[in-house]
Parts: structure tokens; sequence; C-alpha cells
């Protein structure tokens, strides 16, 4: 009964994992021609945010602002940078058009942008103002422009404008931001962008990434919002946030805002990049407003890679956007490991093996005793099937049923077998294989690392498909060598295992390939030399059995 149970916790878990890369949810329907390049009210009709009132508090403009019309005579960008950040800033809205990351470049070998380049009316700029659903596009005047520091100002003459002041620290990651808007404007929204980084076109494909999601930390809670589940505007009234921006599987850009926010607003948007036809489909991504209270905002917009250490340096929870699941705390003890092992190799892929080896002789004991208690089950089999034979005319009797089991237990005890003893060591096994499986998908360390020959980027799936062919391979030869149980019909299931497998590995990173394959090969060792320890293998070669 242990066994079956086992089995179909397997099973389920196959199931789900292989209908989820056959058969992944729809894309998104492509818009029609009238709305390839639909505006922000094509989405949704802009409305007021319900149970908030605008502040009565109208914030007056600086003195040398008042009544006069301030607007630049023609377009300029001014470039700040420090040590790992260069951004762009624009004076047509006064907005970050782009945040690039120094040290790290796409798949197609360009630097790596931030800024996502979504074509049509409807993209909002970092620190763009939106009002009612229309960003504002006004010539902003430079004030101020030095290599780490911006000051941009903005006056219609008519009582409205906004200043706004950009400041890098010689170091880090992140940007100060201080925006002071009045008038008219002191109601628009201040855009955190339209989505998040471009990306090629295997990342962009990739059923396993995460690509321009939503993430917000607001009163304690992490939430997500996926770019294919937000299929209307979504208006958010948390009391207090932490930050809030986009997120993918190895960066994110965020603001950590100083001044209370009065609402946020995520609006789905659909696009076709430049060249493609009608007939393909159209692209989604989320628009993310803030609502300032008063039209003042300070605080931080943050944009880095997600590595572990670094998030937890720059505090506040970001390392929860790490998505490393329910079993997380294992899975940053086995990256700390990966570190230092690559610390004294050099090479990720090395490291992954050696990692593998060294939890194998953790687990070694465990699996030992998983396969001697296996084995003990494989030769009671035929008493168990004599017992469930002659109760097998009587399997609706509850009574019969009953003394059928106490039968088995009785045999159980004499031959001294554990029904569970093969399937409690395996299910301790279960957190740290879903740890480490999380590990792979998610660690920026991987990506674009090389391991030898072919492989030339651990997070990307084998281009030939030669490591996923030899883990089907060791996944048939380890079910051949080991001790059998169980009936028939299990046996032929368990033998359609590396198959499916295979198949569902086809498209997994390579780094994650790697540690299955090289965790069959050590698993058939370890069967091996237990079967030798107890005796099995030297009885067999002189029955001349297989």
């Amino acid at each position: 009964m242990e066994r079956r149970l086992l089995l179909a916790f397997v099973l389920s878990a196959v199931i789900f994992a292989v209908w989820s890369v056959v058969f992944p949810p729809p894309k998104p329907p492509a818009v029609d021609e009238v709305a390839a390049t639909p505006t922000a009210t094509d989405v949704v009709e802009e409305q007021p945010t319900p149970g908030v009132e605008e502040s009565q508090d109208e914030p007056e403009p600086p003195g040398e602002l008042t009544g006069e019309r301030r607007v630049a005579e023609s377009r300029q960008t001014v470039t700040l940078a420090n040590d790992v950040v260069r951004l762009e800033v624009t004076n047509e809205g006064g907005a970050i058009a782009s945040f690039v990351l120094e040290g790290y470049a796409g798949d197609d070998g360009k630097i790596l942008d931030l800024v996502q380049s979504v074509p049509g009316p409807d993209r909002a700029l970092p620190l763009q103002l939106v009002l009612e659903g229309q960003r504002d596009d006004s010539l902003y005047v430079v004030e101020e422009a030095g290599d780490r520091q911006v000051v941009l100002s903005y006056a219609d003459g008519r009582g409205g404008g906004s200043r706004k002041t950009l400041t890098l620290p010689e170091s880090g990651y992140g940007v100060e931001v201080s925006i002071r808007s009045w008038g008219e404007l002191a109601r628009a929204d201040v855009s955190l962008g339209t989505g998040m980084r471009d990306l090629g076109v295997q990342e962009r494909d990739s059923r396993l990434s995460l690509w321009g999601e939503v993430v917000l930390f607001a009163d304690g809670e992490v939430s997500r919002f996926k770019r294919r589940k937000v299929k209307t505007a979504e208006v958010l009234e948390p009391s207090s946030v932490a930050w809030v921006g986009f997120d993918d599987t190895y960066f994110l850009q965020v603001l950590r805002p100083e001044t209370r926010l009065r609402s946020l607003r995520i609006e789905p948007l659909e696009y076709r990049e430049p060249g493609t036809g009608e007939d393909e489909d159209a692209m989604r991504v989320l628009r993310l407003l803030a609502r300032p209270v008063g039209g003042q905002l300070d605080g931080e917009l943050l944009g880095a890679p997600k590595r572990y250490d670094l998030l937890q340096d720059l505090g506040g929870g970001l390392e929860r956007t790490l998505d490393f699941g329910v079993f997380a705390p294992i899975s940053v003890l086995f990256l700390k490991a990966l570190w230092w092992i690559h610390g004294v190799v050099g090479n990720y892929g090395v490291a992954i093996i050696l990692l593998t080896v060294g939890i194998r002789v953790v687990l070694f004991p465990l699996m030992h005793t998983s396969t001697v208690s296996m084995r003990k089950m494989q030769k009671v089999q035929p008493k168990v099937k004599e017992i469930q034979a002659k109760y097998k005319k009587k399997k609706t009797d509850p009574q019969a049923r009953a003394k059928m089991n106490q039968e088995m237990m009785e045999l159980y005890k004499q031959e001294g077998v554990n029904p569970m003893g093969g399937c409690l060591p395996l299910l301790v096994q279960l957190p740290i294989l879903w740890a480490l499986y999380k590990l792979f998908l998610h660690a920026i360390e991987l990506r674009h690392e090389p391991f030898f020959l072919w492989i030339q980027d651990l997070s990307a799936k084998d281009p030939y498909y030669i490591t996923p062919i030899l883990m089907t391979a060791t996944m048939w030869l380890q079910q051949r060598l080991a001790p059998t149980a169980g009936d028939p019909q299990q046996q032929r299931i368990m033998r359609m295992m590396p198959f499916v497998f295979g198949i569902m590995f086809l498209q997994f990173p390579s780094g994650l390939v790697l540690y299955w394959l090289t965790n069959n090969v050590l698993t058939i060792i370890q069967q091996e030399i237990t079967l030798n320890l107890i005796g099995e293998r030297g009885r067999r070669r002189a029955g001349g059995g297989s």
C-alpha cells in the first residue's frame, strides 16, 4: 500500500510537470488591425480610484516657476553612471530611457537594458508621468546635469508642472528619486515602466522563465501579478509599500518609496513587435503606475541582478523575489556550497558535479537502507502474492481484508522486512531534489556560464540534447540494475518513467540536466556497492544471473 502511495505521488508530480510543458497555457489572442497599438483606454476605461480622495492640499510650484511656462526647445539626453549602472535620462517626459547593468549582457551578446523597448503610444518609461491614461511627453528643461545627478523641470504656464531630481551614488544599483508635481500634474501617476527587459527568443519562449511580472512587497506580504493572468486593469491600495516593480528570472527593477503611495495601477497592454505580421500573436506586457500623495514622490529606483547575497545586502526582503519555493532554506544552503566549490574549481558545471557527489555521499546510508529493504521486499513478494490470492474472492469482505493484512504483517515480521523501509529514505530525499530543482532554475550564477565543449550556457537547454539522452539512458540502466518489486502493471509504468523524464528534460536548463545525469550515475554506483556488500551480485554471477 505504501509503495502504491509513493508511486501515485511520483506519477502525479510527473503528469503535472509533463502537462505544463506539453500543453502550455494558450498565448494571448492576436489583436485586430485597429488595436495593433492600443491606447490605455482601449484596455480599460480610466476611472478614479475607489474609496480614495485626492488631497485637498494643492502643492505649490517653486517660486521661480510660478506662472511662467518652462519648456525646452529640443530633445536632450543626460548620462549618469557609476561602476555598476549607466542611466540614460531623456528630457522628453523627464524619464529614464535606458537602465544598463554593467557586466551583464543579453542572450544576443548586446548590453542588458532593463527598460523594455515596447513600441506604440502607450509605452511609459520609468518616472514618466501619466495623467488620466495619457503620458506626459513634455520637453523638460535640464537645470543641472552632472556625472551622477540631473535636475529637470517643466511648467505649462497655467499653474501646472513638475520638477524631478535623479541622483546616482558613487557605487550601487539604486538611483535616488525626488519628484515634485503641482497643479494638474499633482494628480498624475508616476510610471514604473511598461514591462522590463527585452528577452532573447530562447528565454522568452521557455515555459520555465519568468518574464515581465509585477512584484509587490506591501503590508508584509509578497504578491506577484503575471502578465498572462492580468486581463483588466487592477487598482491596489496597500497601506504600506516596501517595494514594487518588475522582475523576471534573473533581474529586477523596483521602486522603494520613502513617501506614501495613494494607489498602484497595473494595466495589461498588447502590441506587436516591428516586422511581425498580422497573423502573429500579439505580445502582452504590463504597465505599472504609482499614484503618490500630493504629487510628491521620494525614494530609490533600484535595478539589479537577482543574486542572493546582493539582494540580502540591499535589504528590505528583496531576496524574497528569488522563487526557491517551500524548501528555500535548503536551496540557499546548496547555493552557498556551490559558491564555495566554484571558488575552488572555477567552473560551475564541475561545481554541480562535485556538489552532487557530496550530497550522494551524505545520503549513502539512507540509500543503502532503501536498497536493502527493497531487496528484502522483492524476496517476500511470492509469499505476499500467495496471501493475496488466498483472499482474492473476498475483497469486499472487511473482516477478510483485515485478516489478510494481519497475515501480511506477520509475514513481514517473520522475514524481518519493514514495508516502509524502502519508501521513507526516498521521501527524505524529495525536499533535497525539489530544492536543487528550484536552485538550478533560478540561480543567476549559471546564466551564460559554460561547462565544456557544446554546453556554453548552463541556464539554457542543451543545444544538441546530448545530456538529456544520456540522462534517459542512465535512468533506464538504473531501473534494470535495481531490485524490482510491485505487480507487473506497476513495473510497466515504472519502465516508462525514463522516457517521460527524458522528453520533459529536453527543454530544461543544461545545469539541471547535468545534476540529474550525475545523480543517476552515482545512484547506479551506489546500487552496485550495496548489492555487493549484501552479497547479491556475487551470488548472481555464480548462478549466471544478470
